[in-house]
């Protein structure tokens, strides 16, 4: 089969490898549509601890199914459509115990620990099957809106923990596919107001066609006056950093108003993580401030439901198409920003 090896950093080849072997209780993928996501270009572009190369990456992926092991004969049919949810936990520390599967000290991915989607064909574990990891795509849905179903997961379980409320008013900082998201999902909510911010300023008016209500460039000199004209001089109640800039972070606090919560959704560069607060902010405004990078399988079936549901502009979101054999230009788009979410199809 052709598939799309990274050797090392910004070292990605197109390459003919061995077809996958399963063993009894896995699954062999016809891959469709694989998305690239922030963590994708990092990895390609810095790599990672995680990772041994060579690597396919690709960890948010849909397709057919190909082969059924012979333990599964009967539980999953060949040639079902389906997405996979690539994280896979011990399923026995306390995080995994309480419904935190996102904290397992001992997760693995596929597409960074395990060979991904950027294939034509890719093995689903037995351990993934185990933890409800593969789930039928409904008719109407596309593979490129089913692979969007991991990163929408991880948005919904980041909402969840700034307890995104109808009536509040939602800053996200960073316009692009994740940012968008979350923008979309706050409105669904029934958030009052929605707030991008972003220096881009053709991101920024796309954030517009997405449903947002107030659309401010931090880098003019009248932000802090129409932000603050925008929440009625109280900031925001929830601020979502879809960026992973440590200016946006910065932003966050001077956003956030009293009692208000900030979710860090994105990280930083390798080297980049030490970021200078002014931490009177948290502590006379009362400020919650939180992480969230993951999600859990609840969450994984609760954004497959809102992607059936077709509440929410998810294909319109994905600006570029490749082909397998352009993958290396694909990572290029993905790294530019030129687009939104690009989508390769093996």
């Amino acid at each position: 089969m052709r598939a799309a090896r990274l050797h090392g950093p910004r070292d990605l080849r197109v390459e003919e490898v061995a077809d996958p072997e399963i063993s009894p209780d896995e699954v062999l993928l016809r891959v469709k549509s694989v998305a690239i996501c922030a963590t994708d270009v990092r990895i390609f572009a810095f790599g990672d601890k995680r990772v041994r190369y060579p690597i396919i990456l690709g960890h948010e992926l849909a397709g057919d199914v190909e082969t059924v092991g012979s333990e599964l004969r009967g539980l999953v049919k060949e040639g079902a459509r389906v997405v996979v949810n690539p994280t896979v936990s011990c399923g026995r520390c306390r995080f995994c115990s309480s419904g935190r599967q996102e904290l397992c000290q001992e997760i693995r991915t596929v597409g960074i620990h395990l060979d991904g989607g950027l294939a034509q064909l890719a093995r689903v574990p037995g351990i993934v099957l185990g933890q409800r990891g593969l789930y039928a795509i409904p008719e109407d849905v596309t593979y490129d809106e089913a692979a969007l179903t991991e990163p929408l997961s991880c948005c919904i379980h980041g909402q969840a923990l700034a307890r995104v409320a109808a009536g509040e008013t939602v800053v996200v900082i960073g316009a692009g596919a994740i940012g968008l998201m979350h923008a979309m999902l706050a409105k669904h909510a029934g958030s009052r107001r929605v707030i991008a911010v972003e220096t881009d300023p053709q991101r920024l008016r796309q954030a517009g066609e997405f449903g947002c209500d107030v659309l401010l460039n931090p880098s003019e000199q009248s932000f802090s006056h129409r932000l603050s004209e925008a929440t009625d001089g109280e900031g925001a109640d929830v601020v979502i950093v879809a960026a992973g800039s440590a200016e946006a972070q910065r932003e966050a606090f001077l956003s956030a108003g009293v009692g208000g919560r900030i979710v860090f959704f994105a990280g930083l560069p390798p080297g980049q993580g030490e970021v200078g607060l002014n931490t009177n902010l948290i502590h006379y405004r009362e400020l919650s401030v939180l992480g969230s990078y993951a999600s859990t399988p609840h969450e994984m079936e609760r954004a497959l439901e809102l992607v059936q549901s077709h509440s929410l502009q998810l294909e319109k979101l994905i600006t570029h198409r490749f082909p397998l054999e352009k993958s290396a230009e694909a990572f290029q788009v993905a790294s530019s920003r030129a687009g939104l979410k690009v989508a390769v199809h093996p």
